[in-house]
């Protein structure tokens, strides 16, 4: 192995060491190709994805208009290789900053950190942000990509207490009477298939929003969002909230529910 090689593999590996020990400090966080939402509504929310060896990375996060949504990527400079973002019309990235590892006597040659990039929303809506790990005269031949599909939700539309997703069905909530939850789920429109919610007595729907991949002439099949219900408890006692997954000429007539939760209101 000639010195160059040495010196990338040695890179890698000194990447590999920092993610696992940002990972496995993360608290809640989440990594990998998942495209499960962040159940935050904050005014700052994100995804660490720091695993030097995954090749795709897709999430979701869902945050306040006006705030602020971030990624940390593992990065390496010295490989030669670097982080560019694509941002649509009405965000903007407000900064990127480069972690290297601790200090030491004698620094491990080619060793690599991590990047946090912040993108800023002003206004509600729904963005696709896609991002390549590449070397400038490469452009074409990205070692990883990313991509952040983000929901800004308006300021006049106060912030769920609770958040469901399809992990928490089939299953029994305590939610307090007058207070808003939401309940999001995985959803590709491309394959067919949508989401159909029924409120049991006591619920009203106050706000439905889809969060679609970016679009294009010809969609991936494969590359879904996810959809919101916002849902008020207008009274206490025992109620239910049931999803059907189905292509929509089929919705009224299945019977067997795809998400369930009984809602106790307090």
């Amino acid at each position: 192995m000639n010195a160059r090689n040495r010196s990338v593999s040695l890179g890698l590996l000194a990447v590999a060491v920092v993610a696992a020990a940002l990972l496995a400090a993360a608290c809640g966080g989440s990594s990998g190709g998942s495209a499960s939402p962040a159940p935050n509504f904050a005014a700052r929310a994100g995804w660490n994805d720091t695993d030097p060896l995954e090749k795709t990375f897709s999430a979701a996060v869902s945050i306040q208009a006006g705030g602020e949504a971030y990624l940390v990527e593992a990065d390496n400079p010295t490989t030669g290789y670097g982080w560019s973002f694509k941002v649509p019309p009405g965000v903007s990235e407000v900064s990127s900053v480069f972690t290297g590892p601790s200090p030491s006597a004698s620094p491990l040659m080619g060793a690599g950190g991590t990047r946090t990039v912040t993108f800023r929303v002003p206004q509600p809506g729904t963005y696709v942000i896609t991002g390549v790990y590449a070397r400038p005269w490469e452009p074409n031949k990205p070692a990883k990509t990313a991509r952040l599909s983000i929901y800004a939700n308006p300021t006049s539309q106060p912030a769920p207490s609770t958040v469901f997703t399809g992990k928490d069905s089939p299953g029994t909530v305590t939610v307090a009477a007058g207070a808003t939850f939401a309940v999001d789920l995985k959803e590709n429109a491309s394959t067919g298939f949508t989401w159909t919610m029924r409120l049991g007595p006591g619920l009203r729907l106050v706000h439905e929003q889809v969060v679609a991949p970016a679009r294009s002439p010809s969609p991936r099949v494969g590359v879904g969002g996810q959809h919101l219900w916002f849902i008020k408890v207008e009274k206490s006692g025992t109620t239910a909230v049931t999803g059907i997954h189905a292509r929509p000429a089929n919705a009224a007539t299945k019977s067997a529910a795809d998400f369930s939760l009984t809602i106790e209101a307090t």
